[in-house]
């Protein structure tokens, strides 16, 4: 066991590998049956994989290397039907049930040794087979091989889940289910027009109107989030707030959002914690009012703030 004092601990990794719609951690994609799902995680993987826009958001530059866990009939031969360009950087992974603690665990050791560092499962059905999903402690022991497969590997995961028909796309059973993720992804639409629905605690909810077929998906348009509304408003809340971190922020602290959205947090500013903050330090990131100089580097004014 380790204990860290919290000024000594490091973020090593990045909150987004493609932004608003794929997290660091897990991310959990919902709908009905037929309404596309595998669909989009193939059209997420080859963003990732090849760095190329999804829905107008660029992925993280990184080396992907994919892992994918099925539990459907042929879906082997779906995957490699729709992605075939990318099967040099794809593993296919046998399924595991939620109970067989040994097969994670060479899971894990393999995951390792490809350096596989994005892993899909397809579904939380499959992986649960035997469990009642309904009961909270069910879902507990469901979620512990995935809660170690990222803490072990480090891994971030896409979990694909369905939805009850004439629903929201919001996932069925326990709500648990949800409460384990840190990102939300609900898809639901009966034709080629989809809406998409992304939402968490690390950002703003976002809605899309998107057209979602085998080889493509892009948006119709797009639904205001917050952000975007507030941005929009005659009293200028979001340009008000990037001038007045640019003009005030201690310099030492420009390149990390999560300081700044502390140091937001004591100036009275409307701001309610650190992690209210940060969050508001991301959407004025997202609304291009601030930007980062390199990976690492300062923020500072974004190219559609007028100064």
């Amino acid at each position: 066991m380790r204990v860290v004092l919290g000024s000594q601990w490091v973020e090593s990794s990045e909150e987004w590998l493609i932004p608003t719609l794929i997290c660091d951690s897990l991310t959990l994609l919902s709908g009905e049956p037929k309404t596309g799902k595998t669909a989009l995680a193939c059209h997420i993987i080859r963003a990732l994989v090849c760095g190329q826009q999804i829905l107008n958001c660029q992925p993280i530059a990184r080396d992907f290397r994919i892992g994918i866990m099925g539990f459907d009939s042929k879906w082997r031969r779906e995957i490699q039907n729709r992605i075939p360009e990318l099967m040099e950087s794809v593993y296919f992974v046998d399924p595991i049930n939620y109970k067989d603690s040994n097969e994670w665990q060479l899971l894990f050791d393999e995951v390792k040794r490809l350096g596989i560092n994005y892993f899909v499962i397809d579904h939380l059905y499959g992986l649960g087979a035997g469990a009642d999903l309904d009961r909270q402690h069910h879902f507990q022991e469901v979620q512990r091989p995935i809660q170690e497969l990222m803490n072990v590997t480090g891994a971030g995961i896409l979990l694909i889940a369905h939805a009850p028909k004439g629903s929201d796309g919001r996932v069925a059973h326990s709500m648990a289910s949800e409460g384990f993720a840190r990102w939300l992804l609900r898809l639901r639409g009966s034709s080629k027009t989809r809406t998409l629905t992304a939402l968490g605690n690390n950002g703003e909810t976002v809605v899309r109107k998107v057209t979602l077929t085998p080889s493509a998906v892009s948006i119709i348009e797009s639904a205001k989030s917050a952000s975007e509304s507030v941005l929009s408003d005659a009293d200028g809340q979001l340009p008000a707030r990037a001038r007045f971190i640019l003009a005030t922020c201690p310099i030492g602290i420009r390149h990390n959002a999560k300081a700044i959205g502390k140091w937001l947090s004591e100036q009275d500013v409307g701001i309610s914690d650190p992690e209210s903050g940060r969050t508001a330090v991301n959407n004025l990131i997202k609304g291009r009012l601030l930007q980062r100089v390199g990976k690492k580097g300062e923020i500072t004014a974004g190219p559609k703030l007028v100064l």
